[in-house]
């Protein structure tokens, strides 16, 4: 039978685990920037249309401007999503069919992280299952709260608005988005995995049972 921490224990052993994952999603955007500046430096050389060069080259210009802005962006919203979040702050994440009434640009970074999130959960979805059996643990909930960073879908959604915010071009993540799913792909299968080895090494849940799943 596991042995479960006590509730204080487990409540700092859960945060820490947060804060190690977003800490090691936040190195991997040094390497995201790097990777989509080499993409739209490499569009830039590749013959298209004269509407899909200028749509190169205004991405490339504004990337220049404001990929620190991204990757800044970014990093501090994902910090952001480990404290607390109100009743009130729950609302920007919630699901697009509601009654909220929600401008363009929030429906299109909606569909455009949660086409990357379904990409990227091909990956990560073993480590990702394993962890959350583990905080749910550690919590005593039925699940992770809908706004919880260790979603994917709630660390991507800050990626895609971080984009648009940075003052990207609509238009442009397109460009961007198969060079940054394939290396957040490998990245967080590798920050999910040592989440769980952190906690494996504290005891929490060594091995699981089939009741557990």
């Amino acid at each position: 039978m596991v042995s479960k921490p006590s509730s204080t224990q487990s409540s700092r052993l859960a945060q820490e685990t947060r804060e190690r994952f977003v800490a090691d999603a936040g190195r991997t955007m040094v390497e995201i920037v790097a990777a989509t500046q080499e993409r739209l430096s490499v569009l830039m050389n590749e013959a298209g249309s004269s509407r899909d060069m200028q749509v190169r080259r205004d991405a490339w210009t504004f990337f220049q401007r404001g990929k620190m802005s991204w990757r800044e962006g970014t990093v501090t919203g994902w910090q952001k999503g480990l404290k607390p979040v109100s009743t009130f702050a729950k609302t920007d994440f919630q699901d697009i069919d509601g009654l909220q009434l929600v401008g363009t640009d929030v429906v299109e970074n909606k569909i455009l992280a949660s086409r990357l999130v379904l990409r990227v959960m091909d990956k990560v979805s073993s480590e990702l299952d394993d962890l959350r059996l583990r905080i749910r643990f550690l919590e005593s909930t039925e699940d992770l709260e809908r706004h919880d960073i260790l979603r994917p879908e709630v660390l991507l959604l800050v990626l895609v608005e971080q984009w648009a915010a940075s003052g990207m071009p609509s238009g442009s993540w397109p460009l961007v988005n198969d060079v940054v799913q394939s290396l957040l792909s490998e990245r967080l299968k590798v920050a999910y995995r040592k989440a769980n080895e952190f906690l494996i090494e504290r005891g929490v849940m060594p091995t699981f049972e089939l009741k557990d799943r």
